[in-house]
């Protein structure tokens, strides 16, 4: 049973990545989840430089709710970007497994230095973030500046022959984003992020019940899936690069739902980062169970954009 799979250049034994969070701050929750299926991983995203005020966000920075939904004001990495250079890359090289290092590209100087430094070590792949929902409320939203990811594109594309993946969040300015994203050079499109920003209120201290200024976070888990699902779906008719789905995946149901939507591979997070590594094993058996009762199907390829090529006369709306 053929289970593998490609993002451009970047080849998977599984279409399961761990997405970029709190747990990919270092490579241990990787190299565990790897046992489990888990084919390849995103760093926590990394800047040269993380100001206090980022560093400082005071607790809680993560609340869940509904048991399998998060709301979350996570800080960029905590370590020094550093260690990934000189010692962690490493280590997942070492394990055969591909790495891609997410970016901020809030600040375009600082992201194609990064670059640089990292190109050295023969990367597979980098994540450039614009897409957190709650850093927005702060700091100017990127998600939907086209004009931003034209320059910063336009910066980096010529700094690098390594893949370069954008990740988008939902809005409005999606599909414009991506089509410009591909224009100027993007390998992949990464889509969603956590969604919002969000807020929940603690009743007792009338208080937000994140520690963030304003309370504001980004919503990920399973409450999001649809909208992701949607997003995958839409960017599937939009663009020809490659596209990972992301956000809310929690079964293999889920990681079948949006390769058949247009996902060449999913990354998951928030049940990763709720239940732990083992979680990966259940999603691997579940699509593998799912080829076998299904011999039209002889490759993870096969369903890849599926929904589309079964349904090229639309639904009546």
């Amino acid at each position: 049973m053929n289970i593998r799979t490609n993002v451009g250049s970047v080849h998977f034994t599984t279409p399961l990545i761990l997405a970029s969070g709190r747990i990919t701050e270092t490579p241990q929750f990787f190299l565990k989840a790897k046992q489990f299926g888990c084919a390849g991983m995103v760093t926590r995203t990394l800047r040269e430089n993380v100001t206090s005020e980022r560093l400082n966000i005071p607790t809680p920075r993560m609340v869940i709710f509904d048991s399998n939904t998060m709301l979350n004001c996570e800080v960029g990495n905590i370590h020094p970007w550093t260690d990934w250079r000189d010692k962690w890359a490493q280590e997942i090289k070492n394990s055969g497994s591909p790495l891609i290092i997410s970016l901020s590209g809030r600040d375009i100087d600082s992201c194609r230095g990064l670059i640089h430094a990292f190109d050295k070590l023969s990367i597979d792949a980098y994540e450039i973030n614009i897409s957190c929902p709650h850093s927005g409320v702060l700091h100017g939203d990127l998600n939907i500046d086209i004009g931003h990811l034209c320059e910063l594109l336009r910066c980096i594309r010529n700094t690098t022959e390594t893949p370069i993946w954008v990740k988008l969040s939902y809005s409005s300015f999606l599909v414009k984003m991506a089509i410009e994203a591909e224009k100027l050079g993007a390998d992949a499109i990464v889509c969603t992020n956590t969604i919002g920003p969000g807020l929940l209120l603690d009743i007792e201290t009338v208080r937000p019940k994140l520690g963030i200024k304003g309370g504001a976070g980004g919503v990920s888990g399973k409450a999001i899936f649809p909208i992701a699902l949607w997003c995958v779906s839409r960017l599937y008719q939009s663009v020809r690069i490659p596209i990972i789905g992301v956000g809310g995946i929690y079964t293999a149901e889920d990681a079948i739902q949006m390769m058949m939507a247009g996902a060449s591979a999913v990354q998951i997070y928030t049940r990763a980062a709720l239940e732990g590594p083992r979680i990966f094993r259940e999603i691997i058996d579940g699509i593998g169970k799912f080829l076998k009762r299904h011999a039209e199907y002889h490759c993870l390829s096969d369903i890849i954009g599926i929904f589309h090529r079964n349904n090229s006369g639309g639904y009546h709306e």
